[in-house]
């Protein structure tokens, strides 16, 4: 009966130790899941920026008024490509880039898009 009076409390400073680790590693998927999330979310912030800018000027522009976040238009001449560039605050930054052929000969054009990528 002597000897069996530590098994207790080694089974159970063993049972602590195992669950105790198991709360670290869920821990650890729980953030690295978060920061997942997060850049997902500022990656499709600065995507549908760079959406909104498919209708807008070639100037740079504040999207919303006052948050820092910006898109920019550029139709270079000549190379049959529109690109829209979508920068957050944060730094995060998505370039639309559409090829297009442009119909008809005066102003407005009527444009059609040929393919689409993103970057």
């Amino acid at each position: 009966m002597k000897n069996k009076k530590g098994v207790a409390l080694t089974l159970t400073l063993f049972i602590l130790i195992i669950v105790s680790l198991l709360c670290i590693a869920f821990l650890e998927l729980t953030t690295s899941e978060l920061q997942i999330v997060g850049n997902h979310f500022s990656r499709l912030q600065a995507l549908n920026i760079a959406d909104a800018g498919w209708t807008a000027s070639s100037a740079s522009t504040e999207f919303p008024s006052g948050s820092g976040n910006t898109y920019i238009v550029t139709y270079p001449d000549a190379s049959g490509k529109i690109l829209s560039i979508g920068r957050l605050a944060t730094g995060e930054e998505v370039t639309l880039e559409a090829g297009v052929t442009v119909r008809g000969g005066s102003s407005p054009y009527s444009i059609k898009v040929i393919d689409y990528t993103e970057t």
